[in-house]
């Protein structure tokens, strides 16, 4: 129980030290939190950071403040560089316990390929996401990720090559997120300019309703097994 109190006074003062924008400060709580919770972790108490969540009345869920490290992890490394290099191993080590969290993963992914990039490592952003997306390249996501970061990080002097990215995944059959993708390229299109490419894709989540004409001996689509006349069709006036 000393434990799990422990954790959550470190979160709740890393709460308390974002109120007041120390992102370092709270950076520094939270990896505290987040060394008590791999201890309970390795000592079997709970499998992954969703079990964790049940095991203590928590002022602050142990999710939640993970998902927040991820981000704020970023906000300390513009002050300190050393940052992006602990976010990177807060990354991998989230992902070893987000369970089937597949939002967890991904996101942590993406945070992780970030922080490389504000490091320096360019070309390790890039060979992460070759290295994903041949392992699963149905993951959605991913290529939402990668051309999120040459979008971004460009000041859109990258825009072609996020929507080469974009429509790599596009053409999957089996995409996962596909309507994601879809809205991405929307998105896109539009702060580029190409709004012929915005209405072509937007008909794509938005297809036109197809109006099909029933005859009246034709056989009713309510399924009854009348005549169309003899069922839905004699409703109209």
């Amino acid at each position: 129980m000393e434990q799990y109190k422990r954790i959550d006074e470190k979160i709740q003062e890393g709460y308390a030290r974002l109120l007041d924008n120390d992102h370092i400060g709270c950076c520094d709580r939270w990896l505290e939190a987040w060394d008590g919770m791999k201890e309970l972790f390795a000592q079997g108490i709970a499998e992954d950071i969703w079990g964790l969540n049940d095991k203590y009345k928590w002022q602050e869920f142990p999710l939640n403040c993970v998902q927040d490290l991820q981000m704020e992890l970023h906000n300390a490394g513009i002050d300190d560089r050393s940052y992006h290099q602990k976010r990177i191993v807060f990354c991998q080590e989230l992902i070893r316990w987000s369970g089937v969290d597949e939002l967890l993963v991904t996101n942590a992914r993406i945070f992780m390929a970030e922080a490389h990039y504000w490091l320096g490592d360019a070309d390790v952003t890039e060979q992460l996401y070759h290295e994903w997306l041949r392992e699963d390249p149905d993951w959605g996501w991913g290529y939402i990720g990668w051309s999120d970061h040459y979008r971004f990080n460009f000041d859109g002097e990258q825009n072609e090559k996020a929507e080469e990215i974009l429509l790599t995944g596009y053409m999957r059959e089996s995409l996962r997120n596909k309507t994601d993708v879809v809205d991405r390229l929307v998105e896109l299109y539009g702060i580029m300019g190409k709004h012929d490419k915005v209405k072509e894709f937007k008909r794509i989540l938005n297809p036109p309703l197809r109006v099909v004409k029933i005859g009246r001996n034709d056989p009713c689509p309510c399924n009854s097994g009348k005549k169309y006349k003899k069922c839905c069709g004699a409703m109209k006036p």
